[in-house]
C-alpha cells in the first residue's frame, strides 16, 4: 500500500472515534497497530490515539521497545507527548494528515510545538511526512467541532 492509502486508514479512524483523531503502526507493509478502540480520555486524557495505536502494536506482536523500522501515520500531528513516545519507540517515519494548528483552529486548544525540532532528539534519523491529505482530516475536525 501507499502512503496515501495508509493516510486514509487514519483518518478513516478519526472520523469513527469519540475524538476526531486516528492512527496505524504499520511494519514490513503491514498494519500492527491501531487506535480503534479507545482515543483520547477514553481512559485517560493521555490515551492519545498515537499512544493507542502504539500499544496496540506493542501488545499485538509483543514489540515493547522495538518498533525500529515502524512507519506511523496519523490523522493529526503528534502532540509533544506523542512523539516523545514515537521517537523512544525508534520509528523510522511519521506521516500525518492535519497540524497541531489545525487542531487549534477548528476542535480543541493545543499546545504547538515544532516537530522537526522534537526530531533532534530521535537516536536515529526519521523521515517526516506533513500535511499529506490534510484537507480530509481538517473537515473531520470540523465535523466533531
Amino acid at each position: 500500500m501507499t502512503d496515501e492509502q495508509y493516510i486514509d486508514i487514519a483518518i478513516d479512524i478519526s472520523k469513527k472515534a469519540k475524538y476526531p483523531y486516528g492512527a496505524i503502526v504499520v511494519k514490513d507493509d503491514e498494519i500492527i497497530g491501531r487506535s480503534d478502540d479507545r482515543t483520547l480520555m477514553e481512559t485517560s486524557m493521555y490515551s492519545h490515539a498515537k499512544l493507542e495505536a502504539i500499544e496496540s502494536a506493542s501488545k499485538n506482536k509483543n514489540l515493547y521497545g522495538d518498533l525500529k523500522g515502524a512507519t506511523i501515520y496519523v490523522s493529526c500531528e503528534p502532540c509533544m507527548m506523542c512523539m516523545g513516545a514515537i521517537l523512544y519507540e525508534g520509528f523510522s517515519k511519521i506521516v500525518y494528515a492535519a497540524t497541531l494548528q489545525d487542531s487549534n483552529d477548528n476542535y480543541c486548544p493545543e499546545m504547538i510545538t515544532n516537530i522537526d525540532e522534537l526530531a533532534k532528539y530521535a537516536n536515529t534519523k526519521i523521515e517526516i511526512i506533513k500535511e499529506l491529505h490534510r484537507e480530509k482530516a481538517i473537515e473531520v475536525l470540523k465535523q466533531h467541532k
